[in-house]
């Protein structure tokens, strides 16, 4: 194994009766697991001057220590008590963005045992009570709405300035927090749409004190200097607003907050990751295809950017074969750190799988976390990945009432993605991605098409041309495809021919009817966010853009534009 990961540990497999199998890992979940509060004032008090959040300002950036955040959080508490009546299991909802006052408020309801509900901002961009929010409100319920100051939301919902919450003060008699429960709710968080409607997931204390405690045991180097993150992930999804802020607090970390990758923004990032030398980076696609653009020719830029890092870190089933490509040159070129990914869920507090080593392709999601198992069971010719364990979430909730989660007759929930064990070139067996089971469809043949490997595949074939793919056909004769362009190749007078050459290529050695692309289009411009066709992970949407845009695919079906070159 490697220093960045537990030694020892190992997949452990079972086979049930009806033929499937169930794995676990041979670690254990640590016995003894503190609650998420609890270990937050332990660091506080241990080292109350320790930088704990830092936020980009008008004037340069401003941090919270831990101690500074422990007082702030106790007071704002006792103003939610006092002075808005919430008390025990009431829902406080917010609209703040990631940064200071919205982790005081995220640890003052920790701390007084009140539920908290980050809600996705682009619904509630005009603050009004419409069809887009009105499902999110009647989810969470909430007793209290909290909104920066100036949201139209403060007039047209009653919410709460932030910052009369932000600034609160109280005697330090008053400092003593509610008593909680291990299955008491801490937080609310939305899925992400990507394959559905977006459903509202409680997620209890124990669910992030076992996710946190797990991570930390299969990946020690997080405890034995406390992590160091440059962050940019929205707090409304639990890959930013749960997992990694609560892994930096469990660790005794820092993270700093950092604005959304883009061309105008990845030059400030650079310069701050130089200066507070993070020791992990966490990344989706998006954001890791403009650091590599920014470094990549600038050896000098990449070492101070790199100099602390331990690892690069991405869910396993997101990035492309060109951008796998490009990392590792980069990782080989600059050295001192690797590169490891895992898999999760919104129901399941964010992770369910995680490398147990150091990647050697893409696609790999790792072993299931300590304290949980993994289950592969047959579903319409593939393997559906399903997980039981503290993690996972106890319902749904959907339109103001609890719905169960997809659970199998043993208690596994099911993911709806498809999953494959193979074995690493050093023997280790992980998990691999096999694709979204919602995303797959039948041509009108009734043959079936597993759209996750044919996009992947195709994308590998058109690499460096194509940044995206969604490709149509269900319940029709052949499959059409829109290809998106990578940023540097849209004006490229040869694109077109490029393209037309390298999906015939494809075609070639893929003839059959569920992998030929019949005719494909280049996308005249990119997913549009306003009308749902990009999460915020900057992923499309599939079926929403398929909805969007069905003139555009049914006219490729009819023998409109370009034919992959014979």
């Amino acid at each position: 194994m490697n220093s960045l990961t537990a030694e020892g540990q190992h997949l452990v497999e079972a086979l049930r009766p009806d033929g499937s199998r169930v794995y676990r890992s041979s670690g254990p979940l640590p016995a003894s697991l503190p609650d998420i509060f609890h270990r937050f004032r332990e660091w506080a008090l241990q080292a109350p001057d320790r930088l704990l959040l830092s936020e980009p300002g008008p004037g340069g950036r401003r941090g919270l220590t831990y101690g500074q955040a422990l007082a702030r959080a106790l007071a704002v508490r006792h103003r939610l008590a006092s002075a808005y009546g919430v008390g025990k299991g009431n829902c406080v909802a917010t609209l703040a963005p990631a940064g200071i006052d919205a982790l005081i408020l995220k640890l003052a309801c920790l701390a007084g045992g009140f539920v908290h509900c980050a809600l996705p901002p682009f619904p509630f961009r005009d603050g009004g009570k419409n069809p887009a929010t009105e499902p999110f409100l009647a989810a969470a319920a909430p007793k209290l709405l909290v909104a920066p100051t100036g949201h139209p939301a403060i007039e047209n919902l009653g919410a709460v300035p932030l910052a009369a919450l932000a600034n609160a003060t109280m005697d330090s008699g008053e400092a003593e927090n509610e008593a909680a429960s291990s299955d008491d709710w801490a937080a609310i968080f939305f899925t992400s749409g990507s394959t559905g409607v977006p459903k509202g997931v409680p997620i209890t204390r124990a669910m992030i004190s076992s996710n946190q405690g797990a991570i930390a045991a299969m990946w020690p180097f997080l405890a034995d200097t406390p992590p160091v993150l440059v962050d940019w992930l929205p707090w409304h999804h639990v890959f930013g607003g749960l997992d990694n802020i609560f892994k930096v607090i469990w660790n005794g970390g820092t993270m700093h907050v950092d604005a959304p990758p883009g061309p105008g923004t990845i030059e400030a990032s650079v310069e701050l990751m130089a200066e507070v030398c993070p020791t992990m980076h966490v990344a989706v696609p998006l954001g890791l295809r403009l650091l590599l653009d920014r470094l990549e020719g600038d050896a000098e830029a990449a070492r101070k950017a790199t100099r602390g890092l331990k690892a690069v870190f991405f869910a396993g089933a997101g990035i492309d074969a060109e951008l796998w490509q490009r990392l590792v040159a980069f990782r080989d070129a600059h050295g001192g750190f690797e590169i490891l990914s895992g898999y999760g869920a919104t129901e399941a507090a964010s992770t369910i799988c995680l490398s147990p080593a150091p990647l050697e392709r893409p696609g790999e999601l790792g072993h299931p976390l300590p304290g949980h198992e993994i289950a592969l069971v047959e579903a319409d010719g593939r393997t559906e990945l399903r997980v039981r364990g503290p993690n996972v979430a106890p319902c749904y909730l959907i339109e103001g009432r609890r719905s169960e989660l997809p659970i199998d007759e043993h208690g596994f929930y099911r993911t709806g993605d498809a999953a494959v064990l193979r074995k690493r070139s050093d023997g280790v067996p992980v998990f691999a991605f096999d694709g979204r089971l919602a995303e797959d469809f039948k041509l009108s043949s009734g043959i079936k098409v597993r759209t996750g490997p044919l996009r992947a595949g195709i994308l590998a074939q058109c690499a460096p041309l194509a940044d995206d793919v969604v490709i149509s056909g269900e319940n029709r004769d052949q499959l059409v495809a829109l290809v998106f362009p990578a940023a540097a190749y849209k004006n490229d007078p040869d694109l077109t021919a490029q393209l037309a050459a390298r999906i015939g290529t494809w075609n070639a050695g893929n003839g059959g009817s569920s992998t030929r692309i019949a005719r494909f289009d280049i996308a005249a411009s990119p997913a549009d966010r306003t009308k749902g066709e990009l999460s915020d992970k900057g992923q499309i949407v599939r079926s929403r853009y398929l909805r969007n845009h069905a003139a555009l695919f049914d006219a490729l079906q009819s023998g409109g534009r370009y034919l992959p070159e014979a």
